[in-house]
């Protein structure tokens, strides 16, 4: 599991470029979306494009094959809890024909589970800018924040965010079977994750036989929290109604480090985000969801 969340300060300089009209988003052999992003002028290297995460990051193989500078140390939160972790110096860091400038990194190690992903594109791309994912198209872009008007269309659902203390993370009201819990709108996270405390208020039982054993979190701590996954019912939010969904029930630590642990809390993943189109505008906290133009 990628970053939840990294609150680390960093010295980036975001400047524009002509940037295209967009660029390919695909998954790669572990499900989850990536983007070709340059780093000091190499690449493209697949990178997630993450919405859960705070600040870009880079995977220690990649920091090794460039020569990236150490930038000394940092203090990293992620789902399954902290860790102090090395930082690399990145020149330039692009997508879409956007910069990052004299990046601190942090780097992460090296994925457990075979592909070799360049690092993690998060939210201090974003900022500033439309940030457009379309799951059905296979398609992302940073576009003007003036185009907002054009590129939303006419049917798209605003939310007004909220917010994770001590992240960049955007949420939204979310419905299971009836029941209101929060989300956290999270594109790097492959599966949708809700806590103990929501499945009980929205009448589910992950401990019967209905549920199984399902793949362990993993944060940047590499720790494995246990879950179980199973159907949960309907889930819906920003205009969307999925019947018969599927989730995997976990108490992360990161809901308790957020102040979580006694809400109904959701990280809102791309299996259920699956045939939609977000517009996301960080520096207003809101964004859309509707249906892919693709669909």
């Amino acid at each position: 599991m990628r970053p939840f969340w990294i609150p680390l300060s960093t010295c980036a300089l975001i400047w524009t470029t002509n940037a295209r009209s967009d660029v390919p988003l695909r998954r790669d052999s572990t499900g989850h979306m990536v983007v070709p992003t340059m780093v000091n002028g190499t690449g493209p290297v697949d990178f997630t494009f993450d919405t859960g995460a705070d600040e870009t990051a880079v995977f220690s193989w990649l920091a090794k094959q460039l020569h990236l500078p150490a930038a000394g140390k940092g203090q990293v939160s992620g789902a399954t809890g902290s860790a102090e972790m090395s930082l690399s110096r990145i020149a330039t860091l692009s997508v879409d024909g956007h910069e990052l400038a004299n990046l601190s990194a942090v780097t992460l190690p090296d994925r457990a589970d075979g592909p070799q992903l360049g690092g993690v594109v998060g939210v201090d791309m974003m900022a500033g800018r439309l940030t457009v994912i379309d799951f059905g198209c296979g398609t992302a872009a940073l576009r003007p924040l003036k185009s907002i008007k054009s590129v939303i269309g006419d049917h798209a659902h605003m939310v007004e965010a909220g917010s994770i203390p001590g992240g960049k993370q955007l949420t939204l009201p979310v419905t299971i079977n009836g029941v209101p819990g929060v989300a956290v709108l999270d594109t790097g996270d492959r599966a949708t994750i809700i806590n103990g405390e929501f499945a009980k208020a929205a009448g589910l039982d992950p401990q019967s036989p209905a549920f199984r054993d399902g793949d362990p979190a993993r944060g940047v701590t590499r720790q494995a929290v246990k879950s179980r996954v199973g159907p949960i019912g309907t889930v819906e939010f920003a205009g969307i109604v999925l019947k018969s969904a599927t989730a995997r029930v976990s108490d992360l630590p990161a809901f308790d480090s957020a102040g979580l642990r006694h809400t109904a809390v959701m990280v809102l993943g791309l299996d259920l985000l699956q045939g939609t189109r977000i517009s996301v505008d960080y520096s207003a906290r809101r964004f859309w969801v509707a249906p892919s133009t693709c669909h």
